[in-house]
């Protein structure tokens, strides 16, 4: 066999790869583009939470030198085949779009940190029927997917991320039961929290 026409195969596989790993990237910068524009004018924060924010921008930033470490070598596996990173980009792209949705359905009501907002409203519609905390659910599907096509910090990112939503599902749960004792029991009863058909 011509060593030329493996070395020009071998080329080939490596530039998809690379176009998946620079796609994600791209898709992330795109989605943090459209969060920060979405994030002018929203309501008020009844109160201010900066140990909350700090917090996630730490998690953001461990997330992505932890991988650096030898001791975490193991999680930069990428690139892998191309047909298991296709699935990744579809799972992220999948979790970004539930995300946007439900970003999009809670209007001016969304918020950075948990707190109460002024003139606070009990979303129920679009992803809110079945889901109370789509976004979360979108965001921990996009870590996912991103997670199988980069490895490195989206790992990283999918468990420290999925800690801090777990922690925010059951702060944000009692928060809007008390800022809606009258509608938020019976909401909850039949939405899942997180994960559909199963929490």
């Amino acid at each position: 066999m011509d060593c030329r026409l493996t070395e020009g195969a071998g080329h080939d596989l490596d530039l998809v790869h690379m176009t998946f790993i620079w796609f994600i990237y791209a898709a992330w910068l795109l989605l943090i583009i459209y969060l920060t524009v979405q994030a002018i004018g929203v309501k008020r924060d009844t109160e201010p939470h900066l140990l909350q924010s700090f917090g996630l921008m730490f998690a953001m930033i461990v997330a992505f030198l932890l991988p650096r470490l030898p001791l975490f070598g193991f999680v930069n596996f990428a690139p892998v085949n191309a047909l298991v990173s296709g699935i990744g980009a579809v799972v992220a792209v999948a979790g970004m779009a539930l995300l946007v949705w439900a970003r999009q359905i809670l209007g001016r009501n969304w918020s950075q940190t948990v707190s109460a907002k002024q003139e606070h409203e009990l979303v129920r519609s679009g992803p809110y029927r079945g889901l109370r905390h789509p976004m979360y659910t979108g965001g921990l599907l996009a870590c996912l997917g991103s997670a199988i096509v980069v490895g490195g910090p989206f790992v990283f990112l999918f468990v420290l991320l999925g800690a801090i939503f777990i922690w925010r599902v059951g702060a944000e749960d009692r928060l809007l039961e008390r800022q809606f004792p009258d509608e938020f029991p019976e909401y909850a009863r039949r939405t899942n929290a997180l994960i559909p058909f199963v929490w």
